[in-house]
């Protein structure tokens, strides 16, 4: 049995032994929700426009039209002091495409106890302080890659620190994953990490924390058998460097694997009629980073969500990245260290030919930019503009505005000097969407959805026009 099929069956081994512990809930409380979906991804040109692609979990293919149906269910069930709490779900996938495919993007089973989760399988998991519907996405886990399956224990959500009247919260969470794609080094494992500290106060609540991701383990085509023992597991969490002979350079000399983590701060304001928000991720791809060398990369957020939820504007927010310095002080060349990148782990910081964090940094080939491994653009300057609303009791939208400035990689400036200056890299990008959901029969939860999208610039061969079209049914007690 290959290591592969181990890590399948880990899973489901994993998925199945929750089901049993959730035995104990005894029910008292039973819920189940199910629905269908069935769209069209229609494009004028012959690949997508961005954002009907990225951010959809893995599910659209971006090289051409689409057609997808999507049927998914989630069962939840609580005991009468509703302090253990079971609940399971899955997200299954028929695609008609250039990749035509069926496949999960949810399989997973869930035990809370007094606020303390543990959860196996595959399952939409994005890890990051930004707005959730808004955000061009997280820098660290977004919603643009289908899930890497994995364990994952930890707090459910932000709890209460006793004795501290309930202005102190802590969300704490530890996962291992296996990435079952091929990828350049076969079977690597996923350590991820985060803690999070919440103040709350009556007007306002300021929330700070640290995120650690690691891709480790596996099999190199040249290095055979990379470190992936238990004591180099303790090596991974600890973020320490690699022993033995088998462990390549890149991870004797710094820290075991691909490392991808950040500083992440969030504040917020509450007013009578609305609330204010702010946050700011610190990305961070190696120990240097940790000094804060490189403190102008990562991402800004800004934004405001009233407390009337059926408005024309909802909720509104503004983002801005910058990738652009890439651990490299003020008055040495830009682009040094490769984000999303890694001299071993090639296929970069990607699950199935995704990128695993913010949608903007390229993988794949352009025709423009030369690439680092599979990572072909990950020097970007961008601001994005999301809103969305409600303007009748049937009908909601959402809206993006994204900008970008596009600077490839660091082989596009040179190995040595002179480098070349990356205003003459510079490409341009706008990408647009707006989409929408009206209620045709609202009391049987039945929606038409809609949205149209276009790419304009030359970061693609062309500019890109298209639109989606769909049903959607939700069902459940």
């Amino acid at each position: 049995m290959d290591q592969c099929s181990y890590q399948i069956y880990g899973i489901i081994l994993s998925f199945f032994l929750i089901l049993f512990l959730a035995d104990v809930c005894q029910a008292q409380q039973e819920k189940v929700e199910y629905g269908l979906e069935t769209s069209a991804y229609l494009g004028l040109s012959e690949a997508l426009p961005f954002w009907l692609y990225a951010n959809t979990d893995g599910r659209v293919d971006a090289s051409s039209s689409n057609f997808i149906n999507r049927f998914y269910s989630t069962y939840s069930v609580s005991n009468s002091s509703e302090e253990l709490h079971f609940r399971s779900g899955f997200n299954m996938n028929g695609r008609i495409s250039q990749q035509t495919a069926l496949f999960f993007t949810q399989l997973f089973g869930e035990l809370r106890y007094k606020g303390v989760a543990l959860k196996g399988g595959r399952y939409y998991d994005p890890i990051g302080l930004n707005d959730r519907e808004l955000s061009m996405g997280s820098m660290m886990v977004s919603r643009n890659a289908t899930p890497v399956p994995k364990i994952r224990l930890g707090t459910a959500g932000f709890a209460h620190i006793p004795g501290t009247r309930e202005r102190l919260e802590l969300d704490v969470m530890m996962s291992h994953g296996w990435f079952t794609d091929d990828r350049h080094i076969d079977g690597p494992y996923l350590h991820q990490k985060y803690f999070y500290l919440k103040y709350n106060h009556p007007r306002f609540d300021l929330t700070a924390g640290a995120i650690h991701n690691v891709m480790w383990g596996g099999t190199h085509p040249r290095f055979g058998e990379l470190p992936s023992s238990f004591s180099d597991f303790l090596r991974v969490v600890s973020g320490k460097a690699a022993i033995g002979n088998n462990a390549p350079a890149n991870d004797t000399a710094n820290v075991i694997g691909n490392s991808v983590g950040a500083y992440d701060f969030k504040a917020g304001i509450n007013f009578t009629h609305f609330r204010l928000k702010v946050y700011r991720l610190f990305y961070l791809e190696d120990k240097v980073a940790l000094r804060f060398r490189s403190p102008w990369d990562g991402i800004w957020g800004a934004g405001i969500e009233f407390d009337d939820q059926e408005g024309i504007v909802t909720e509104l927010l503004w983002e801005h990245m910058n990738t652009k310095r890439q651990n490299s002080w003020i008055g040495d060349p830009p682009g040094r260290s490769g984000y999303y990148h890694n001299g071993v782990y090639r296929s970069g910081w990607s699950y199935e030919g995704r990128v695993l964090g913010n949608p903007l940094l390229l993988i794949g080939p352009n025709e423009h930019f030369e690439g680092r491994g599979e990572i072909s653009n990950n020097m970007i300057v961008a601001h994005h503009i999301g809103l969305q609303g409600k303007p009748s009791n049937r009908l909601s939208y959402k809206a993006f505005f994204t900008y970008s400035r596009n600077y490839g990689t660091v082989i596009m400036q040179g190995e040595e000097p002179p480098y070349t200056p990356l205003e003459e890299l510079r490409i341009d990008q706008y990408s647009v969407l707006l989409s929408g959901s009206y209620k045709l029969i609202p009391e049987h939860r039945i929606s038409a959805i809609a949205a149209v999208a276009a790419d304009i610039g030359e970061l693609y061969s062309e500019n890109r026009w298209g639109m989606q079209v769909g049903l959607k049914l939700d069902f459940g007690n």
